[in-house]
């Protein structure tokens, strides 16, 4: 009997969630060619089966309407088929996240239409959450504990907190236990339930939660929403035709639709480019490099002194406004560190380098770069000049600069400027030879250095004045002891490579000389440019030389 009640309560449930399916076939049948062959649209299972066909029905229904021509509406059963499906042609057009793009992308050369609008924005973030009554309140307090995440090829619930998570030197094999749970209303609810201390899911499913007690502890930097895209193989005027067809839809003029789409309030353009910051973050979490250049591409090198997803989010909307200006795609090109950073311009793979002054002079002085603009900071009251810090735990017993003598000292490289090169003259002049008198350790980037200090795993470190506010929602500055500040270096310029076209870099100069845009300089963590030349650094030089001298 049971059995039998369960039988039928099933065949009630499908035949109510079809039945919608089957009216609006039957609404569209004047406008639909039955014979033409169907476009079959597959969609991420992001949620449960039955809320994404009513989620994505509506547009389905409009397409079949725009394009005259019947559209079939498919559920992956996981993220692999929705990728395989797309690339092969089973299916024409999908909807992916950013990670399953990048991935379809490189496998099938898929094409990206436009991207979803949700809440005003092109754009969402991934969230790390905690119950509000956990003692984990800070993202550095997350080693050792149970994390829930999503789906493993999953944008929002996998990869971006994943590589959050190692941002401050967290790997998945630091926590006890690391469970994937698909969806993500259920990363929350393990949360909340306290099956798990610690959860990563997109921003829009956690507010959901905060009111039953959910507490958000770190926010990723912005990535693009999820694409409508289509297989390589459907001819170019019926991918202009659909694309125009979504960009098209407005809550003003569809009010059906878009409410019917539930989130989605709209589409907008999308082009490959948009995912580079993704490609950064799979690249940095597994080693996969995805990130492509075309030919007429101009690079620009950009010495790693932060971690490439924050570098990437700083200074591509400059590339973007150069790309617009010039009429040239500009791209950015990210080294590993900064020994790396070093031979792509010695090796002539970029057109343009953004570096500390010290790693400029080194590569000036052999004919590589050539300076033409530095950049404006609020570090100093010119603006045109930064200091490097001398930072210990606020427990230390080092209170002074005798203090450190045979000390573990780590520094950002033995190439930056304001996390070695400025602490090594300034300790100098104090009697103190960095060489001889410390144990040093090389951290490779700003924040590893700072990280290592927090936790005690150094006894000092040297880093940018700056660059404490990187990790300011991370960890408890309070605990990060200022020992000594040096005396100012000459900003970071903006330099030519040898091999690059005089009228593109006189171009850029110009640009850069007249930006006015708020959002773009905020964005670099700058207030402007200035014009520079290789004499500028001749003070630094100097400086370097006498020391050197002795």
């Amino acid at each position: 009997m049971r059995r039998f009640l369960l039988t039928f309560l099933l065949l009630q449930v499908f035949s109510i969630a079809f039945l919608p399916a089957v009216c609006s076939s039957q609404d569209n049948k004047s406008v639909v060619d039955e014979s033409v062959s169907p476009l079959v649209f597959i969609i991420l299972p992001v949620e449960n089966v039955s809320v994404m066909y009513e989620k994505f029905l509506p547009l389905k229904n409009y397409l079949e309407k725009e394009l005259s021509r019947k559209v079939v509406l498919k559920v992956a059963q996981n993220y692999q088929e929705a990728i395989e499906s797309i690339g092969t042609g089973k299916a024409h057009l999908a909807y992916l996240d950013p990670s399953a793009y990048c991935e379809a992308k490189q496998q099938h050369k898929i094409v990206p239409l436009v991207k979803t609008i949700s809440a005003g924005s092109s754009t969402y973030r991934s969230v790390l959450v905690t119950r509000k009554d956990s003692a984990v309140s800070r993202i550095i307090d997350a080693k050792g504990k149970r994390v829930a995440l999503g789906n493993i090829w999953s944008s929002s619930s996998s990869l971006i907190p994943s590589v959050m998570f190692k941002e401050v030197g967290i790997n998945l094999k630091d926590f006890t236990i690391v469970d994937f749970l698909e969806h993500e209303d259920r990363i929350a609810l393990s949360v909340l339930t306290g099956k798990h201390d610690i959860g990563g899911l997109s921003e829009k499913v956690a507010k959901k939660y905060i009111n039953d007690g959910l507490r958000i502890i770190n926010t990723s930097e912005a990535i693009p929403q999820y694409s409508v895209c289509a297989y390589p193989g459907l001819p170019k005027s019926l991918q202009d035709t659909i694309r125009q067809a979504l960009i098209s839809i407005e809550p003003g003029r569809n009010p059906e639709l878009v409410s019917g789409m539930k989130d989605i309030t709209g589409f907008s353009p999308a082009e490959d480019r948009d995912f580079d910051v993704v490609r950064v973050m799979i690249k940095n979490l597994t080693g996969k490099n995805y990130i492509e250049y075309s030919r007429n591409s101009i690079k620009v090198a950009i010495l790693p002194l932060y971690s490439a997803i924050t570098l990437f989010d700083r200074f591509d909307p400059l590339m973007r406004y150069l790309s617009s200006k010039t009429g040239y795609e500009f791209k950015l090109v990210i080294p590993r560190d900064f020994e790396d950073f070093f031979e792509t311009i010695r090796q002539g793979k970029a057109d343009f380098s953004y570096s500390n002054p010290y790693i400029y002079i080194q590569l000036a002085d052999k004919g590589y770069l050539k300076a033409f603009a530095n950049t404006v900071q609020q570090e100093s009251a010119s603006g045109d000049v930064f200091r490097g810090i001398i930072i210990t735990h606020r427990d230390s017993s080092i209170k002074t600069l005798d203090d450190l003598k045979g000390k573990r000292v780590m520094v950002v490289s033995f190439k930056s400027a304001g996390g070695f090169l400025a602490q090594k003259l300034f300790l100098s002049e104090n009697g103190i030879e960095v060489f001889k008198d410390l144990h040093l350790i090389d951290g490779k980037r700003q924040e590893e250095v700072i990280l290592n200090v927090y936790r005690k795993n150094v006894d000092a470190g040297f880093v940018r004045e700056s660059a404490l506010n990187v990790l300011k929602e991370e960890i408890d500055l309070g605990k990060i002891h200022i020992l000594a500040v040096t005396p100012y270096i000459s900003n970071w310029p903006f330099a030519v490579t040898r091999n690059t076209d005089t009228k593109i870099s006189a171009a850029v100069q110009e640009i850069l000389m007249s930006l006015k845009d708020p959002d773009i300089l905020s964005a670099a963590h700058i207030t402007g440019f200035k014009p520079a030349n290789d004499g500028d650094f001749d003070a630094l030089r100097k400086w370097i030389n006498s020391n050197e001298a002795k």
